[in-house]
């Protein structure tokens, strides 16, 4: 089947794997490997993927969102990541051509309108980052932990294989809109094609780390570099969902009777399985990673009423700030690591007051996520993917939802009161930051002004809703 390649999608990621490139050849020629010598090029590279895409576009507006975000994401994640640089345990170079590597698979995924390019964008996005997790040299628990990332991908791929293999035999074509003209007036049975299109979307939603493809998701988290982390709970999580709604709208909008409840079964359960989860936990990277799961149900619930109004721009709308958020969490998290050794509640108690500059940050990204005021942005965001479900009268999913968000508040709201508790060690003086702290910083105090912004001005979210 001849495919013709769309330069104006495929020209952010060809600008993106060609900064990670240079930022590797910079660090394996340069005199003196540092950090920043990796880190200008991909960086480099990415701005002008994010101006090229704003320039041109992409093929719908639906691609053009999530794309944006993916690029918007991968930037604040790499100048974020310039707290690792006095470890000298991460290769700069490596780390930098992982990263670009798979935002540039996330990119492609956001794009793709054939089955082919979807699945190698997959392994794109995913073969990178499980490297990323095991990066750093003499890490066993990394080691370990993108170990059974590997083995949770690779079967989750091949699953996604077989159920490909069935739409081709059924449809005989691999493009989206192949797929929406043959599934129309399929000339197989029913039952075949509900097969198919239940396991084309487990790799997808594998990658969302939705239940119960969520096992590998708190080891991971745990295993890998807080930064790396970040990534994986944002820009990974961005382009799994834009492929996944892109999929389901334009590809198998004719079998939604197939996936619609198996949608919204695997949203009620990811809510409520990472919220349980993330009651447990004492340590904020841990409780983040179970949180991830939890905001993956709610970011795939409107998927189950995916053709109302509002259906396709909900998800798109609450990931933004979703993935800001998690980002600013996540920077803060990783300064902590550095400047403490730690990221315990125990270490986080009293940051607000020891160092606001990271504790307020802190504090109000897990406000944004609970949908808690001050931080309006996320109970806006929260009604956005709530409105969809309702419009689409799936009852019972918008009561899982609503008592979820509840439950939620319970873990959101004991980290926030750690964070502007009392502190219960010594007082911490930051002394003479480092430059990589103070940057890691600003990223975490330039997306708090962010949230903080559109919270002040919500209707700068919902003011093109329908």
């Amino acid at each position: 089947m001849n495919i013709p390649l769309d330069w104006v999608a495929a020209g952010p990621a060809t600008l993106v794997f060609t900064g990670a490139v240079l930022g590797l050849l910079v660090d394996a020629f340069a005199p003196r490997r540092t950090w920043i010598g990796a880190g200008v090029p991909t960086l480099a590279g990415v701005l002008v993927a994010g101006s090229e895409l704003l320039r041109t576009g992409s093929i719908d507006d639906i691609a053009f969102g999530f794309s944006l975000l993916v690029v918007v994401g991968t930037a604040l994640v790499l100048v974020a990541s310039i707290v690792m640089n006095a470890e000298n345990a991460m290769p700069a170079g490596e780390f930098h051509l992982l990263l670009g590597s798979a935002a540039a698979g996330g990119l492609v995924m956001a794009s793709a309108r054939d089955l082919v390019t979807l699945v190698v964008a997959i392994e794109l996005l995913a073969l990178p980052s499980i490297a990323l997790v095991g990066l750093r040299q003499g890490d066993r628990r990394a080691i370990a932990s993108s170990w059974a990332f590997f083995l949770t991908s690779v079967v989750s791929t091949a699953v996604t294989l077989m159920g490909i293999a069935l739409l081709y035999g059924s449809t005989g074509t691999l493009t989206y809109a192949g797929l929406t003209r043959e599934l129309e007036t399929p000339s197989v049975p029913g039952a075949v094609i509900s097969v198919g299109v239940v396991l084309t979307i487990v790799g997808l939603l594998f990658k969302l780390g939705a239940v119960p493809f969520h096992v590998w998701v708190p080891d991971t988290y745990r295993g890998a570099s807080v930064m790396v982390a970040g990534f994986l709970a944002s820009v990974s999580k961005t382009a799994a969902l834009g492929a996944l709604l892109v999929l389901l709208a334009l590809g198998l909008g004719p079998a939604d009777d197939s996936w619609q409840p198996v949608i919204a079964v695997v949203a009620a359960a990811s809510m409520t399985v990472g919220n349980l989860g993330a009651l447990r936990q004492r340590d904020g990277v841990a409780m983040l990673a179970w949180s991830s799961v939890a905001q993956a149900g709610f970011l795939i619930a409107p998927a189950a009423a995916l053709f109302t109004a509002s259906g396709l721009t909900a998800p798109l709308q609450y990931l933004a700030i979703y993935a800001l958020a998690n980002i600013v969490g996540f920077s803060v998290l990783a300064v902590m690591l550095r400047t403490r050794g730690s990221t315990s509640y125990d270490e986080l108690a009293g940051l607000a007051r020891t160092d606001p500059w990271l504790g307020l940050p802190l504090a109000f990204a897990v406000l944004t996520l609970a949908g808690f005021p001050p931080a309006v942005a996320g109970l806006v965001t929260k009604y956005v993917v709530l409105r969809p479900v309702v419009d689409g009268d799936v009852t019972w999913l918008a009561v899982v939802m609503a008592i979820n968000v509840m439950l939620g508040l319970a873990y959101y709201l004991r980290l926030v009161a750690v964070v502007v508790g009392p502190a219960t060690g010594e007082p911490y003086t930051a002394g003479s930051t480092p430059y990589a702290v103070r940057l890691t910083t600003g990223v975490a105090v330039l997306g708090t002004l962010v949230l903080v912004v559109l919270s002040v001005w919500p209707n700068l979210l919902i003011a093109n809703l329908p």
